[in-house]
Parts: C-alpha cells; structure tokens; sequence
C-alpha cells in the first residue's frame, strides 16, 4: 500500500469512527394500540407502568403527538414514510404504499445506519420498506386465545440481537425499531387487577364485563411494560445507554368504541416518551402540537441528514433539545375502513385546542369489530351487548351508545373542556367563524393531498 493510500485508509477510518461516536442510535419501542391516557406517567393512577413512567422521569414526555390515522397498517406507513394516507397509497388497514416510495430504511441506510425491525411489520410492499428484519416473536401463549395479533416482542432476541451488533459492527450506528404485539387484543387475562376498582373513562358503560375486559387491557399494558423494562436493561448492559435515542411510543389508541378507527384524541393521542443522555432535558414536558408525519424527518435531522421537503412532515429535534417549545399549528388525520369492517370514513384538523371532523358517509351508523366480534369468549361483541342490554333501562348509557353509533357532517369539539369529545359544539351558531377557519384549513390540505372523496364530501 502506498504512502498516500496509507493516509486515505486511516483518514476514512477516523471518519467512520468519528461518525459512529456522534451519530446516536436510535431505538423506538412502538407498541400496539396503547392509549395516552392509559400510562401512569400521564396521569391514570390506576394502571401499572413502572418502566414507561422512570423513562419519563429521565426523558422528555410530550403530551400532543398524534398518529395520522387510528388504524395499524396506515398509521404505520405514515410514521415510516413521512407521508399521510392518501398520498403514500396505504389507506384502509391491511392495504399497500404505492410502489416505488422511500421509507425509514433508505433514508437512514444511505446515512450509514443499520435499520432493524423486530416483530411485527404491519407495512407493505417490501421495496418501499427494506427493513433488516429481527425475527422475535415470543411462543405461542396456549393459555390465550391470541387472534387478531401474534405473541409480543421476545426480548431475549433482542438482547441477543443487541450483543451481536456491538460485537460484529461496533462501528455503525443502529436503527432499530422494536413493534410489540400488546395490548393489541385478544388481550392477557388479568391477573394482578381488581375490576371492581378500575376507573373507568366516560366512553365506556359499566357492566361486569367491561370492568373485565378493561382489567384484560390494563393486563397487556403492564406486561409491555415489563418489556419495556426488559430492552431498557439490555441497552445498559451492552453499553449502548449514554449514545441511544430511545423512544416509547404506540401506533394508535385502545381498542374500544370512540376510540381506534376514530379520529377522536383517544384514537389518535399516543404516548410519546424520548430519553436521550445529554440531549434531553430529564422530567421535561412538551406541549407542542406534533404528528406521525413529523418522526421520520426527525430521525433524518438525528441521523445527520437532511429531511426531503416533499413529505407531510417536519423534524422536531429543535423541541427534543429544548430549544423550542412548538411545532406544528395543525395537525392532520384520516380513516377510512378496515375491510368490510369499521367503514365509517372520517378526516380531521385539530389545533392545540379545536377538533373540526369531516364524516364522509354519516348516513352509516358507526359499527367497528367491537360491535361485531362474537366469537371470542369475553369478545368486543360481548362488551357491546351488555352496553346495548343497560342502554334499554338506564338514558345515560342509552345516550351514550347514541352518541358513539351516530354522527353528522360536521363535529366540533374543544379538547380542553370535553377530551373525550362527547359534546359536538358544530350547531352553536357563535362557533361559526371558527368552523369557517378550521373547514377552511381542511379543505386546503384535501386540496394538497388529492383526497378528491372527501372533498365531495365536505362540498355537501
């Protein structure tokens, strides 16, 4: 090797080297169908989250990031893409981004990040989302009757995966987002809860079983956090802590009426959690107004890149640092079905206050798997029909179900005083000129998004 080769080599060495020690990894612990609400660090005291809360004690906790659609498969591809629903082509769940996309993998692959994703994919086609895939899916549990979803994350695997990686590419940093099956349903039994003493949320009637169910859920929850808990350990161990983004965070909101495909906060308000040693302020809080769309420039901006302008979002590390305290003025959501199920189409445009809901087809009555499932023993459909049972004596619950079931054209709704959004405020005639303002916002982001039915639909 010559003199000058010599000094190339070593030079490209120190570059890699250099590059490797302040370029983070980054880790994202997304879990599935885990509401906000439902997390001890955001106020439920009645749930059990140990992990999740001592994150958020050595982190930021930010308080208003939203998924760009209550559903897993787009909700997914909007968070890997940058990209809301019309535009990368995944609108209904269990459907496909257009071909010929980028993704989380080629942006950061191109940056000279190994990008690794474990357990479930939930996105497809495969060209548009090359992820390095880390197979981790714990056995069978036969004491559950798991449908709709596989085991959880195996984090024996991880930290199998993790030892390996420092070991053979101490080098490069890593990318590895680690998709926990729970609490999707068929949820765990419960078994540390008491149902009886469960606080309930005002979208749900309370009957026997719903208490239940709702135990079952808050079950999952805590065993995500035992994972949690578990990834958290094996990146101390591995000596990954100091120089790793993690974040916590879930695809969508819980799995009960108002909730999952909805575009009410409790389907589309996720946890979202960052620790990052150096970075971020421990305890810290952020308010600020924040969509899937925004994740992937953001991993870009961590990376060293440069995040394209064409896609629906921007970074928001300036707010991770604590340099700024907002981001977006509005953010943006859209359902549309899951199969033949859950068809009850909806757009929406929420400022850090207002919710202006678009309902596509509201002639439909709202019916989803809850109202639908009957074959699973302790099923959604089971739930629903003691609600339907208690509604024929009891008004509140009968107003309840009225208010879930049916819907108008239009719903307004101000977050602060009523965050279930049970109090459509669209026919107050003062509310007028802020309908006019919000309607006017939506349409031109239809506009922009080519959403050419729902722009017929707000037409009407």
């Amino acid at each position: 090797m010559t003199l000058a080769r010599c000094f190339l080599f070593l030079n490209l060495l120190l570059v890699s080297v250099t590059s490797a020690a302040t370029r983070p990894h980054i880790v994202m612990f997304l879990s599935d169908d885990h509401s906000a609400e439902f997390t001890g660090c955001y106020g439920n005291k009645a749930v059990r989250t140990p992990n999740i809360d001592a994150l958020a004690t050595q982190g930021m906790r930010f308080t208003n990031v939203f998924a760009g659609s209550p559903t897993c498969a787009p909700s997914r591809s909007i968070l890997y893409t940058g990209l809301h629903s019309f535009r990368n082509g995944a609108m209904g769940n269990h459907t496909q981004c257009k071909p010929g996309l980028k993704s989380l993998p080629h942006y950061l692959s191109a940056l000279g990040y190994r990008v690794v994703l474990a357990n479930k994919s939930h996105v497809g086609p495969k060209e548009v989302f090359p992820f390095e895939m880390l197979q981790a899916t714990l056995p069978k549990d036969p004491t559950i009757a798991r449908r709709y979803r596989m085991e959880g994350l195996d984090t024996q695997k991880v930290d199998a995966f993790l030892a390996s990686h420092m070991a053979e590419h101490p080098e490069q940093p890593l990318c590895l987002v680690l998709a926990d099956s729970g609490p999707h349903v068929v949820w765990e039994k419960n078994k540390i809860y008491d149902p009886a003493t469960l606080p309930l949320p005002p979208i749900l009637v309370d009957t026997p079983i719903t208490r239940q169910a709702f135990a079952n859920y808050f079950q999952d929850i805590t065993t995500v956090d035992k994972r949690v808990g578990e990834v958290l350990a094996s990146l101390k161990s591995h000596g990954m802590e100091p120089n790793t983004l993690f974040i916590y965070t879930s695809d969508q909101g819980a799995e009960w009426p108002h909730c999952k495909w909805t575009v009410y906060d409790t389907g589309l308000r996720a946890p979202f959690i960052v620790r990052w040693p150096g970075q971020v302020k421990p305890g810290s809080t952020s308010d600020a107004l924040i969509s899937f769309t925004d994740v992937l420039p953001t991993f870009i901006d961590v990376a060293g890149g440069k995040p394209p302008e064409d896609i629906g979002g921007s970074s928001f590390l300036d707010v991770i640092q604590g340099k700024s305290a907002t981001h977006q003025e509005f953010i943006f959501a859209t359902h549309t079905r899951d199969g033949d199920m859950n068809v009850f189409p909806q757009r929406c445009v929420r400022d850090s206050r207002f919710k202006l809901v678009l309902n596509l087809l509201p002639e439909n009555r709202w019916t989803t798997h809850f109202t639908k499932v009957m074959d699973v023993p302790g099923s959604h459909g089971q739930v629903y029909g003691s609600w339907l049972e208690k509604a024929k004596t009891d008004p509140a619950a009968a107003k309840l179900i009225a208010t879930i079931e049916n819907h108008p054209r239009w719903e307004l709704y101000d977050t602060t005083a009523d965050p279930y959004e049970l109090t459509n405020l669209a026919a107050d005639p003062d509310n007028a000129p802020r309908i006019a303002a919000l309607k006017a916002r939506l349409v031109s982001w239809l506009q922009q998004q080519g959403d050419a039915e729902a722009l017929a639909a707000a037409a009407k």
